[in-house]
């Protein structure tokens, strides 16, 4: 006889919310000496609803002639509170100057800490070397328990495979209802996939000329292996040679209108400028009228690799075809020298 034996488990946990917060005063001995009585931290954790419980940092300077007070307090309730925190205050390099740390499962009133939690001596002579004081906060809040009941041995769904799917048809040769033809190469693609995602390649396909009656098209401006990235774009949102044609897709993701990946190209030649690039990422973002790309190669222009990026062939090349974007990054350099 085949009995079947349904398995069930049991869960009992702790509910907790961990937070780690640090508190940077720069300039410390200049704000040591302008400040009196209790100073606060901003509230933690930011961007949360009422319901959530917000804490912040009390720190009280010169509360007594000799010693330093730090604290933990609840800044919206008041309560039984279960919490295991660690005050420490670090130097401009992260070296700890003084830690402190406790568990606490009761009411919360003008909350936790220590009065005399460091010298006054002891603490200005270790933020000397930066004059910087790094106040963090580690902490765990304890929510309450949980039981839960788990029934064990149920199927997973197995991952997607659409973007692997998708992507042999960047190669395929079937079943295809537009040829695109560049620089002697064919590309056999679909009218509806690169319609959804092109709005260029949609009023291209609707209209009556020859792209739409003989279903091919030529295409001139873009090299074969970059267009081939861009179908492979379109076709599974993920991309291959980004490290290598990033320029070239951010210009033919604006030729035709792909935002996503004009973003992602964006993001990702900002990320990687350098003094070799920056003065190429400039002439491209005013060709292109980007002002969100402009205005991180300005910045990179007028800041400290200025000199360098100067001698590029970048700026070389864009001091004869574009002098009044030279000008611009004068006028960038000037205005920030100006401000420090």
């Amino acid at each position: 006889m085949s009995v079947e034996v349904h398995k069930e488990k049991f869960v009992t946990s702790v509910k907790s919310n961990k937070y780690e917060i640090t508190w940077v005063l720069n300039d410390f001995s200049a704000w040591w000496a302008n400040v009196s009585g209790i100073q606060k931290s901003f509230k933690f954790p930011s961007d949360v609803d009422e319901k959530v419980v917000q804490w912040c940092i009390i720190f009280y300077p010169k509360q007594s002639e000799t010693h330093s007070g730090l604290f933990l307090q609840a800044a919206n309730e008041i309560g039984n509170l279960k919490v295991e925190y660690e005050l420490a205050m670090e130097d401009s390099k992260g070296n700890t100057i003084c830690k402190e740390s406790e568990s606490k499962a009761r009411q919360l009133t003008k909350g936790w800490g220590w009065n005399k939690f460091i010298g006054n001596k002891e603490l200005l002579e270790a933020v000397k070397p930066g004059d910087q004081l790094r106040i963090v906060c580690k902490m765990t809040k304890y929510e309450g328990i949980i039981n839960e009941s788990l029934h064990e041995n149920l199927p997973e769904p197995m991952p997607s495979s659409m973007s692997k799917d998708m992507d042999t048809l960047v190669e395929g040769t079937k079943f295809g209802d537009v040829k695109i033809l560049i620089d002697g190469q064919r590309f056999l693609a679909y009218k509806g996939i690169l319609s959804a995602r092109s709005a260029v390649f949609a009023a291209m396909f609707k209209h009556t000329m020859q792209e739409s009656t003989e279903n091919c098209i030529t295409i001139g401006d873009v090299e074969p292996g970059v267009f081939k990235e861009l179908l492979r774009y379109i076709y599974t949102d993920q991309l291959t040679c980004l490290e290598t044609m990033a320029q070239k897709l951010y210009q033919v993701a604006d030729k035709y209108d792909i935002q996503t990946l004009k973003s992602l190209c964006r993001c990702h030649i900002v990320k990687k400028m350098s003094s070799e690039t920056a003065a190429d990422t400039l002439v491209l973002a005013d060709m292109h009228g980007d002002h969100q790309m402009k205005s991180h190669a300005l910045r990179f222009l007028s800041g400290s690799e200025a000199g360098k990026a100067t001698k590029s062939a970048g700026w070389k090349k864009m001091f004869r075809t574009h002098p009044y974007l030279v000008d611009e990054t004068i006028g960038a350099l000037t205005a920030r020298k100006n401000v420090s």
